[in-house]
């Protein structure tokens, strides 16, 4: 038989070191998909609004990676119902991550659009161009 009251507890005590770690942010996941032409990002934001995302792109990326890193922060808007206060938090109002790229792309024609709490980030692939040999 599950003893339910000391799983709550470990549940409580390893989400406050969840919390801890992330410094009171909450980690982004993303899906990313890869076509001939251009890299997908795909990343579920409930509760965001879309003035609050900030997105930056780092070429420089992991060491030992040919992409780079798209960069995602964003605030949550908590509105308190009056008369309300808070007794316990734990829906952390500011979400970021780093997504891992895994080819070169050109930022600079990035589009990106958010509806609905989905993120979509479509990045070009970079051209490769052959030197001719004479």
């Amino acid at each position: 038989m599950i003893d339910t009251d000391s799983l709550l507890r470990r549940l409580e005590e390893e989400g406050a070191e969840l919390m801890r770690v992330v410094g009171e942010r909450i980690p982004v996941f993303a899906d990313v998909l890869e076509s001939d032409d251009e890299v997908l990002v795909l990343v579920d934001l409930p509760g965001c609004e879309k003035h609050s995302l900030d997105l930056t792109y780092d070429e420089s990326g992991a060491v030992g990676e040919e992409g780079g890193v798209l960069n995602i922060e964003a605030r949550r808007e908590k509105p308190l119902k009056e008369g309300f206060e808070y007794v316990a938090e734990a829906r952390s109002d500011f979400v970021s991550g780093r997504v891992p790229i895994p080819v070169e792309v050109d930022y600079t024609e990035s589009e990106a659009t958010y509806e609905n709490g989905l993120l979509r980030v479509t990045l070009p692939k970079k051209e490769t161009s052959e030197i001719d040999l004479e």
